[in-house]
């Protein structure tokens, strides 16, 4: 069961982290060509906060930010709210003009409170708790395991920090694809250092798959 979870966290977060950026004129469009099924904005968008629209539970839009220059006082650089309101409600009674009435329409004060991940949330809400409970007990396996076989405790809390959490269910202390009692040979064990390299190495290749 905790294979599953984490498997199944890996899917939706690698899916609905990071949304495709797009113009948020592409929202309106997607609408009238239909499929669209939900469509979140932040109070305080366009200002700042976020606008995501979904065709599906691992399929979402994220509009690019172009902050208006009059939601912003240029003298005080305090927010105007009048301004706020009038650019936002002027763009979402375009958005329910075209969407279709079966598409949820939310207002929030963030994405939804969400524990951990937001992609949980985009996904399935419920689904969040249950998560975050099973990285915490792949943490609380990772620390109490006495001599983890492929990398020292340093290693593996960096590697969990970039979603090595399923890879150490997969590996220690053994693979799951080889019997509990079955003599392995030795591996090259990874130290902090090498776990470190590794972390940032998967962030970097994150980020580029996501410009």
């Amino acid at each position: 069961m905790l294979l599953f979870v984490l498997a199944l966290s890996t899917v939706v977060v690698h899916f609905n982290q990071n949304p495709t950026l797009r113009p948020a004129e592409d929202l309106i469009a997607d609408l009238r060509a239909g499929g669209v099924t939900e469509v979140v904005y932040d109070r305080n968008w366009p200002a700042y906060g976020t606008l995501t629209w979904s065709h599906g539970p691992l399929s979402w839009s994220q509009a690019r930010f172009d902050q208006p220059d009059d939601v912003w006082d240029p003298e005080t650089t305090r927010l105007v709210p009048e301004a706020l309101e009038r650019r936002q409600e002027a763009f979402m009674a375009r958005v329910r003009a075209a969407a279709d009435p079966s598409v949820e329409i939310v207002r929030t004060e963030g994405f939804r409170g969400a524990v951990g991940s937001p992609a949980y949330a985009r996904w399935w809400e419920p689904f969040a708790p249950v998560a975050m409970a099973a990285e915490v007990l792949a943490w609380l396996l990772m620390l109490t395991r006495p001599n983890p076989r492929y990398g020292t405790r340093w290693a593996w809390f960096w590697m969990f920090l970039t979603g090595g959490s399923l890879v150490y269910v997969l590996l220690e202390p053994h693979p799951l694809w080889r019997g509990p009692y079955e003599v392995l040979p030795a591996p090259a064990r990874l130290d902090g250092t090498r776990g470190f390299t590794i972390a940032v190495a998967v962030l970097f290749g994150m980020a580029m798959v996501n410009t």
